[in-house]
C-alpha cells in the first residue's frame, strides 16, 4: 500500500486524480480488463463521480465532488492487473470552503 498525498479542494469542486501504475507493473503486465479499481471514501460525504481506466498509460483516473467543509478523508483505490497483482493505494481530501 502506498500513501499517496493530500489534497485540498471546496465543496463545489469536481476534480481528478491520476493514479500512476508504471513504476509498480512490469512491462509485460497492464491493468486488468475485468476488473474495475474499487474506490472507497471515508466518512461518507466525499461522491465518487466516475473511475477511469487508461490502459496505454496504465494510470486510473478518480473523479471526486463534493464533501462537508473542515473534513478530512480517505480515498482508497485497489486496482488489479491482468496477471493478477492487487496495489492499494490511499490518499487524503480536506475539504476547506475559502
Amino acid at each position: 500500500m502506498a500513501i499517496l498525498g493530500t489534497h485540498t479542494m471546496q465543496p463545489a469542486d469536481e476534480w481528478d486524480y491520476d493514479i500512476d501504475y508504471n513504476r509498480w507493473l512490469p512491462a509485460s503486465d497492464g491493468l486488468s480488463e475485468n476488473v474495475a479499481p474499487n474506490v472507497s471514501v471515508s466518512p461518507e460525504g466525499l461522491a465518487v463521480e466516475s473511475v477511469t481506466r487508461d490502459y496505454d498509460n496504465r494510470r486510473v483516473k478518480v473523479w471526486l465532488s463534493g464533501g462537508e467543509d473542515g473534513t478530512r478523508y480517505k480515498v482508497e483505490v485497489t486496482t488489479r492487473s491482468r496477471e493478477g497483482r492487487v496495489r492499494q493505494d490511499e490518499f487524503f481530501v480536506i475539504v476547506r470552503n475559502f
